[in-house]
């Protein structure tokens, strides 16, 4: 699937948050009404994201990174 300019902008606005709420800074964010908005925008269910975030990992895979 051919990911749109605004898809991959979107992307890494959902990245970005995710990094702050693994971090404690902004754990309210997921499942927000932003939250949700920003999923669709990106193509993806927020449900599906918020039940499979997991902060520890996420953690894990930024010190990887």
């Amino acid at each position: 699937m051919t990911r749109t300019p605004e898809a991959r902008l979107w992307q890494s606005v959902l990245t970005a948050g995710l990094h702050d709420a693994a971090k404690g800074k902004d754990a309210g964010w997921i499942g927000s009404s932003d939250f949700q908005l920003v999923c669709v925008f990106t193509g993806l269910d927020p449900e599906a994201v918020a039940e499979r975030f997991d902060a520890d990992r996420f953690r894990r895979l930024i010190k990887a990174a």
